[in-house]
C-alpha cells in the first residue's frame, strides 16, 4: 500500500511554533507526532496549513513509522480498510486466475496487529501491569489516564500525569499520593511509584 493513500492531519501547539503531522488529530486528549511528541489535551489545535516540522516531514515518507504510528493511535482499523479498499480495485493477472480443476487455495488475512513488544513489568517509577504504550515513554491506562515517563541518565522517572477526570491529592506520611482515575501515584524514598488503582 502507498504512503500517499494514508491522510495525515496537521497539528500545532496552540502558542505557536512547528506545524506537526499526526495519523488523526482526536477531538480531546493527547495527540503524538510523527517526530514523537505527545501535545497534552488542550494544548494544540489541528490546522489546515502544510506541516514544517522536518522530523515530521522526513518521517511521513517512512511507511512503517507512519503503520506504526497510526496503531499508536489505535487507528489500525483505518489501515485495514485502506489497503482492503486499495486490494479491490487491483485487476488479477490472467497468471493469477486457477487452472480449470485445480484446488483454490484459501485467502489466508494478515491481522491488523502490530507486533507484539515485550514490555517490562517495571519501568523506572512505573508498574507497567495494566498500562499500554502509545509513545516514546508515554503510557495510557485502560480508563485513559497518561503518564509520562522522562529518562533522566538511565533511569525512567515520572514526569507528568494527564487525566480528564477528577485528581484527589492526598497529604500521606512521606509526602502526596495522587489518584486520577484508575492511576495512583504514591511517593517512595526519594522518588514516586506510579501503578493502576488496587481494588
Amino acid at each position: 500500500m502507498g504512503v500517499q493513500q494514508l491522510k495525515l492531519e496537521s497539528v500545532r501547539r496552540k502558542t505557536g511554533g512547528r506545524i506537526h503531522l499526526t495519523p488523526r488529530a482526536p477531538r480531546s486528549g493527547p495527540v503524538t507526532t510523527l517526530c514523537n511528541q505527545t501535545l497534552a489535551a488542550g494544548t494544540y489545535s489541528a490546522v489546515e496549513d502544510d506541516a514544517d516540522c522536518t522530523n515530521c516531514i522526513r518521517r511521513s515518507q517512512d511507511q512503517g513509522r507512519i503503520s506504526g504510528a497510526f496503531f499508536a493511535q489505535d487507528e489500525g482499523s483505518e489501515l485495514l480498510r485502506l489497503s482492503l479498499e486499495q486490494a479491490k480495485f487491483r485487476k488479477p493477472q490472467r497468471a493469477d486466475s486457477p487452472r480449470p480443476g485445480a484446488p483454490e487455495r484459501p485467502v489466508v488475512w494478515p491481522t491488523a496487529k502490530p507486533p507484539p513488544e515485550a514490555i517490562p513489568d517495571r519501568l523506572g517509577e512505573l508498574v507497567t501491569r495494566g498500562f499500554r504504550p502509545a509513545g516514546e515513554g508515554v503510557w495510557r491506562s485502560p480508563g485513559g489516564v497518561v503518564v509520562k515517563m522522562r529518562k533522566q541518565g538511565k533511569e525512567w522517572r515520572f514526569d507528568e500525569l494527564v487525566s480528564e477526570g477528577s485528581v484527589i491529592a492526598t497529604r500521606v506520611a512521606d509526602g502526596i499520593r495522587v489518584r486520577a482515575g484508575d492511576v495512583e501515584v504514591n511517593p517512595t524514598d526519594g522518588g514516586f511509584e506510579v501503578q493502576l488503582k488496587k481494588g
